[in-house]
């Protein structure tokens, strides 16, 4: 068995290829995705019913659909609506930064709610322009709560990236397929596949481990009830001051 493995160290190369798609994929759907899905939360919050609407319209129906049936539908019946032809790689990108919006839009919009509203009006009581508050009050304290969720879907998406192999994408699990047609050592290719999904995600995976406990931990004192009280202006009592 062992000996089969050997044999298929000289692909090397082959499967690079597939992970150079696999990280492309992955880095355009997490960064695509990421301005997509802010852009998507702003318009969850914002005071304008139809854009709210539309809003939840894009997200349920990406987030209801499964992305295989999407990855199919953009390669083969996009074209014929717009009335051009896309590559693989492109119908690939589009469908899986669509998908990945949708959720990153619903993380971004549970960390803008979950910073206190009284922050907000004692900012705009001070004279804040709107877009002020959500860049210097709202957006730098969401993010720090939004990390551990944010990683967990970074590395979801890395892994959807192998369901482009069904329009022809050559990512690892596109590679890793063909060369066990060619070398009919299929469980082989598809273990060395899980492999390198692995030494991809594993790192990613520390690392949402690693976040969700600092943040958590830096974030605790500030969310304790009873510590300390603010008052409209975003001042802080402590118990103490409360109690004399």
């Amino acid at each position: 068995m062992f000996e089969n493995f050997i044999e298929l160290s000289q692909y090397y190369p082959f499967l690079l290829k597939g992970v150079y798609w696999t990280l492309f994929l992955s880095a355009v759907s997490i960064v695509g995705g990421s301005a997509v899905g802010m852009v998507v939360a702003l318009l969850r919050v914002s005071p304008i019913r139809p854009l709210r609407v539309l809003a939840v319209v894009y997200v349920d129906f990406f987030r209801t659909t499964p992305l295989l049936v999407q990855l199919i539908w953009f390669f083969y019946a996009f074209p014929i609506l717009i009335g051009a032809r896309l590559s693989a790689l492109e119908a690939g990108c589009l469908a899986m930064v669509l998908y990945a919006g949708a959720y990153l839009a619903e993380v971004f919009r549970a960390g803008i709610l979950s910073v206190e509203k009284g922050q907000t009006e004692a900012a705009l009581a001070l004279g804040m322009r709107s877009h002020q508050v959500l860049s210097r009050i709202v957006l730098p304290q969401a993010v720090v709560r939004m990390i551990p969720a944010l990683t967990n879907i970074f590395i979801s998406k890395i892994k959807d990236s192998s369901l482009v192999m069904v329009i022809g994408v050559p990512e690892i699990m596109r590679q890793a397929s063909s060369m066990g047609e060619f070398t009919s050592l299929r469980m082989e290719s598809l273990t060395i596949a899980a492999g390198l999904y692995f030494c991809i995600t594993f790192p990613l995976s520390r690392l949402t481990d690693w976040a969700h406990h600092r943040f958590s931990t830096a974030d605790a004192p500030q969310r304790k009830s009873g510590a300390r009280r603010s008052d409209p202006l975003g001042r802080v009592e402590p118990v103490s001051a409360r109690s004399a």
